[in-house]
């Protein structure tokens, strides 16, 4: 295939070194691309791109059979697992399971399967894997942590005092988790760059609320001793949490966080 002839996105431009790589990839056999794909070291200078890996998986759409995308699929599906943060960690010997981080882990790669198969019928749905793989990792991250925690929510079972009726502190907290999933963004280093930029750019009421976040000040405290936004701003914790609300929705705008399809 003459690298010019290497079709450019529909909605996005990939940058000048994916460009570059891709177009030298072009004299590479097949096994010896899979070989080099296989090295995970970046400073390999034998490495390949994970958005040309992503490119060259979904130039297979045109094959007579699905081997070659095969071969690909299984290497593209470790780049995402390596991307994502590890459930796993050994203390003393033993191997712990984080519960939570599995879950969103595994959410995120039943997401991108789905994903990688809606693709194969062709469309744009991996074309920003193709412009810039770890970000776009990241927004299937926080997908993936959205619809876990949405689904927590859900699940968590509420439970009332049975002398007054009122509900006991594990149900008063559930509501809460939906707010972690949209705030990770605030944590990922990911977006940091570009993230204090867009927090200076928020209405005045909202970046104070996001600035409060970010120093982990709670949103409203029932022991006076303990700072909270809704005391230091002089409003009800409802304000404080609409004010977050809209500054995420802002944020996530500016970051290019849309809901991924």
């Amino acid at each position: 295939m003459n690298p010019r002839t290497i079709p450019p996105l529909s909605k996005y431009t990939r940058m000048t070194e994916v460009e570059t790589e891709l177009a030298g990839l072009e004299t590479l056999g097949f096994d010896e691309l899979i070989t080099r794909c296989e090295i995970s070291d970046r400073s390999n200078p034998g490495y390949i791109r994970s958005e040309s890996l992503v490119y060259r998986m979904r130039a297979t759409r045109s094959d007579n059979n699905d081997a070659r995308f095969n071969r690909l699929f299984v290497l593209f599906l470790r780049r995402i697992a390596r991307a994502l943060p590890r459930a796993e960690r050994t203390v003393d010997g033993k191997v712990l399971v984080d519960a939570a981080t599995k879950d969103i882990n595994d959410a995120a790669l039943d997401r991108i399967r789905l994903l990688v198969s809606l693709d194969r019928s062709g469309g744009d749905r991996l074309d920003f894997y193709e412009v810039h793989f770890d970000e776009a990792v990241a927004k299937l991250r926080l997908s993936a942590r959205r619809r876990v925690s949405v689904r927590a929510e859900r699940e968590t079972p509420i439970e009332v005092d049975d002398d007054s009726g009122a509900l006991v502190a594990s149900a008063q907290t559930t509501g809460a988790h939906a707010n972690d999933a949209d705030d990770a963004i605030l944590s990922d280093p990911i977006f940091r760059p570009r993230l204090l930029a867009a927090i200076d750019a928020l209405p005045q009421e909202q970046k104070e609320v996001i600035t409060m976040t970010l120093a982990n000040i709670p949103s409203q405290s029932s022991d006076p001793d303990i700072a909270s936004i809704s005391g230091l701003l002089h409003c009800d914790p409802r304000t404080v949490h609409n004010r977050r609300k809209r500054a995420i929705a802002a944020l996530r705008q500016a970051l290019g966080l849309g809901e991924d399809k």
